[in-house]
């Protein structure tokens, strides 16, 4: 029997990250201090929020982040808020943004001052490129590839490939780092590097080891 062939592992030439998770740190108590001011149950908002039907469209672009937030006071409004009420709870939820891990961008900005490229990929809805702006991210990476402009949403192989075509660097090049495994295990699928975001010094890490290729 011949010897099996052994290949180096390839080179890695550009990151995807998730943003939510990863990037982006929100404050649950922020959320729960809205709900307290309305009287809501705990978690309620989010729920009313995030319900697939509501929020799936959003993200897909098939209907704009107002739409969708209107939609949520609508909603608000049905579950027994009234409708001025209502209207104060999501004014006061979308104004929050989360706020930025600088010790992540810290990593963000190292691999691109060694050459490496940075994309940000992420399911969100048409609002995003303006929260990047307000959170200074927006010229922290070099693309940023958005679910509700594709019309696809994470762990949709395409969202990888879509971005990494972008980048001009092959699958089996790029890294993914995400907050979820089935979003790591899509981008392993099509040959990424995956790495499942648990901290800044895994992070760190996994960096320090890819780059040694």
């Amino acid at each position: 029997m011949p010897p099996v062939e052994r290949r180096d592992p390839e080179p890695i030439e550009a990151y995807l990250f998730d943003l939510d998770g990863v990037l982006r740190v929100w404050d649950g108590a922020d959320l729960a201090a809205v709900e307290a001011r309305a009287g809501l149950p705990p978690g309620r908002l989010g729920e009313i929020a995030h319900d697939l039907d509501r929020y799936g469209p959003a993200l897909l672009g098939e209907v704009t982040d107002n739409d969708w937030r209107a939609s949520v006071v609508g909603a608000l409004v049905a579950d027994g808020l009234k409708p001025d009420v209502a209207v104060d709870v999501v004014l006061d939820w979308s104004a929050n943004l989360g706020r930025v891990d600088p010790e992540v961008t810290e990593v963000v900005a190292g691999i691109r001052a060694a050459g490496g490229q940075v994309a940000l990929v992420v399911n969100s809805t048409d609002r995003l490129e303006l929260d990047l702006v307000v959170l200074g991210l927006d010229l922290a990476v070099d693309t940023v590839v958005s679910s509700a402009r594709t019309g696809i949403a994470l762990p949709d192989a395409a969202m990888y490939e879509i971005a990494a075509g972008i980048l001009a660097v092959p699958a089996p090049r790029c890294a993914y780092v995400g907050p979820h495994a089935e979003l790591v295990a899509g981008a392993e699928r099509i040959g990424m590097t995956g790495h499942l975001f648990d901290g800044v010094s895994g992070l760190r890490a996994i960096v320090e080891t890819l780059s040694a290729r």
